[in-house]
């Protein structure tokens, strides 16, 4: 296994685009014997994924926030260390919602895997998962956690200085009120003023951000738009 993450670090230097960057991804996880790879960016309120799971599944685990049970999110924020996982192997440990969730990704051919997380930036999480559809893994040696994050330190970097268009992105979206008052605000207006400007009462913009804050679980609305901008949503 050492050998592919030799050659992530190889990848993580391409001077291609995104699309360059992704097939060698995918390249590097069918060559290494697993049927897809994820790399996920996890900020408060904000999660970037960019991989080659199956569409319907990418759609089903953001629509339905199962990241939030996700046993190998979970895991790889607690441990931030290389360690591989089985859906089936682990099963009498895991809670019955737990197990519903494997049991779902097993119906897209990922039953186990090797994530390699990382501790990035302002309290965020990064994370490499090389998917399989077999019920387990079998390691020839263990591998150098150093070495593991150090190579996923590097893809990180790359995917933070490409103008990367994620795979999938949650929070994925504001209703047009919600834009429109934002975008006040993140150009300095208060929330009096963007009402003005609207045409509306203060207590309706008030109100629609508050919606808009709790629905993506941040607490100031410093951060909501934050989180908005950086998201490329207003």
């Amino acid at each position: 296994m050492q050998h592919w993450l030799d050659k992530l670090i190889d990848i993580a230097a391409l001077r291609g685009d995104e699309n360059a960057l992704k097939d060698a991804l995918t390249h590097l996880a069918q060559r290494a014997g697993f049927s897809g790879y994820s790399y996920l960016h996890i900020r408060p309120g904000h999660t970037i994924a960019s991989s080659n799971y199956p569409p319907e599944w990418r759609s089903i685990y953001f629509k339905k926030k199962l990241e939030a049970i996700d046993p190998v999110v979970n895991r790889a924020k607690s441990m931030k260390r290389v360690f591989t996982w089985s859906g089936e192997h682990e099963r009498r440990h895991l809670s019955e919602e737990e197990r519903g969730f494997f049991d779902q990704a097993a119906d897209f051919g990922i039953r186990s895997g090797i994530t390699v997380p990382i501790r990035a930036a302002n309290g965020s999480t990064s994370m490499f998962t090389l998917a399989s559809n077999k019920s387990s893994i079998d390691l020839e040696r263990n591998i150098d956690p150093v070495a593991a994050a150090a190579a996923v330190g590097q893809l990180h970097t790359r995917m933070s200085l490409l103008p990367l268009t994620p795979t999938e992105q949650h929070p994925a979206w504001l209703d047009p009120k919600e834009a429109a008052y934002l975008n006040w605000i993140s150009v300095g207006k208060t929330m009096e003023e963007a009402a003005d400007l609207e045409g509306v009462k203060y207590n309706s913009v008030k109100s629609k951000l508050e919606e808009a804050r709790k629905r993506f679980q941040i607490h100031t609305m410093p951060h909501l738009v934050a989180l908005a901008i950086r998201a490329g949503l207003i």
